[in-house]
């Protein structure tokens, strides 16, 4: 069995899942949380890096693949993504999603009052393991991913169905003594079906990458609060940020299909 420990991130909470003779890291932070990685693996653990077997980017956003492939190119570490985890950032609009996401990362750094980091890293993410809905992890075949869709295209979450934990990556935020969906609900329709299909996991151990890890007792009240934060729209004051999420080429694709399928209805 292993042990969880959290790496508190430049602006999220990451997880090593220690095993008797090698490591798992869940999610890889921003690059400037890399140092922060090793520290804990030197003082904490007592490990060497090369007993971290995988590392997982749950999505491409700069808090969860950025630390990736400095991970990979430092410590020939192995990293695990969705499958199309590089369409999100394609071609020239990708590009400027690509830009805009870094920004709106050190726009949280800078309402914590976080001292300025370097986040920035290219937009193409080199992996090694390509991951998809029922996939086991390589390595750690006792974890599962669940395909999460709605705050981008090709979110997952981990669930470690022995010791009831589920690792939540953005799709469920811990905010004050609530919990809400990311910012931003990309995809209102996928995002309720990810949620709802949530439902059924037995889960007693909540990890999210922003509310850190949480004991939980009511699981599908969690989900129920969920959906009706994500019925309720955005608040006033995130309203502006919304059309900041549209020049990826998959939500510029999404868009134009929901065009079509109400112009033909």
């Amino acid at each position: 069995m292993f042990t969880i420990h959290a790496v508190d991130g430049y602006i999220e909470t990451l997880y090593l899942a220690v095993y008797e003779d090698r490591v798992l890291l869940i999610d890889s932070g921003c690059r400037s949380d890399v140092p922060r990685i090793e520290e804990v693996m030197k003082r904490r653990l007592n490990r060497p890096m090369s007993q971290i077997a995988l590392a997982v980017a749950s999505h491409t956003h700069p808090d969860h693949a950025g630390g990736a492939p400095t991970l990979r190119k430092r410590h020939a570490i192995p990293v695990a993504a969705p499958k199309d985890i590089n369409q999100w950032y394609a071609g020239f609009s990708g590009g400027l999603q690509h830009k805009i996401d870094i920004m709106l990362g050190h726009f949280v750094a800078w309402t914590l009052k976080y001292p300025f980091e370097m986040i920035y890293y290219k937009k193409h993410l080199l992996y090694d393991h390509p991951l998809k809905e029922g996939d086991r992890l390589p390595g750690f075949e006792d974890w599962q991913v669940i395909e999460t869709p709605g705050h981008t295209s090709h979110d997952v979450v981990l669930y470690h169905a022995e010791t009831q934990t589920l690792y939540a990556a953005d799709v469920i935020l811990k905010v004050g003594s609530g919990y809400r969906p990311p910012f931003p609900v990309s995809m209102k329709k996928e995002m309720r079906e990810s949620i709802e299909k949530l439902r059924h996991l037995d889960v007693k151990h909540l990890l999210m990458a922003h509310g850190g890890p949480q004991q939980v007792t009511d699981f599908p009240a969690i989900v129920d609060a969920m959906l009706k934060e994500i019925d309720k729209g955005l608040p006033p004051g995130l309203k502006r940020f919304r059309k900041l999420e549209r020049f990826s080429p998959v939500m510029k694709r999404y868009y134009r299909e929901r065009r079509q399928a109400k112009k033909a209805s």
